[in-house]
């Protein structure tokens, strides 16, 4: 399968200019081509430009690796400037178990930076569920999930459910944890979500229990 050509070209842009060499050609297109003329024609020459290709690959990769482990290594301090390689970079140090520096790189530098919306409502989620994860007492009833549950995303009914469980269980407040969970159910029909529906009226409408004087 061959890459996008915009894809390919940047590619291309990047082994040229990253480390100075003269990249010529398409990446590879033409492999197939000169492979088969030297089995036609057994001259080995025709296989100078394969050899060449795939020594420009592994160039590539050992420029990679050595700008990727500098950054790897101190993540804050990495002179990025695109929002999506913040958002790598953390995701990178997330796998390695890095939580709370991957939380620092994924709002603080690529939250908001220029991103697609599908990358951006994607960020969004991901560092709210993290937030969750570590403890953070205001991830459910912060900005990250009030985003998403405002706008047209495909995180936006997860992102309701998750503030109707705080206003459920945290804050007590059934009534809030009520239209959260309607708003859910008028975009996605859910049995998990009918049954909190159910639940949760039964408390918004049981009588407060009467106080003695």
């Amino acid at each position: 399968m061959e890459a996008a050509p915009g894809k390919a070209a940047a590619w291309w842009n990047w082994r040229t200019h990253s480390w100075g060499g003269a990249a010529r050609g398409p990446a590879g297109r033409n492999d197939p081509y000169y492979y088969f003329d030297y089995l036609r024609t057994k001259h080995a020459f025709r296989l100078v430009p394969i050899f060449h290709h795939n020594a420009l690959d592994i160039l590539s990769l050992a420029c990679l690796h050595r700008g990727g482990a500098v950054r790897f290594r101190s993540p804050e301090e990495a002179a990025l400037r695109h929002g999506a390689d913040f958002i790598g970079l953390a995701r990178w140090v997330l796998q390695a178990g890095r939580q709370e520096e991957a939380l620092r790189l994924f709002p603080a530098r690529g939250g908001r930076m220029g991103l697609p919306d599908d990358l951006l409502f994607r960020t969004l989620w991901d560092t709210a569920a993290l937030e969750r994860r570590l403890g953070r007492e205001h991830a459910r009833r912060g900005p990250l999930y009030t985003d998403l549950a405002v706008s047209r995303n495909p995180y936006r009914v997860r992102a309701m459910e998750e503030m109707a469980k705080y206003y459920e269980h945290r804050e007590r407040n059934y009534a809030m944890a009520l239209e959260f969970t309607r708003g859910a159910l008028a975009l996605e029909r859910h049995a998990r979500n009918t049954a909190a529906q159910e639940r949760l009226k039964a408390r918004v409408d049981r009588p407060a229990p009467r106080r003695l004087l």
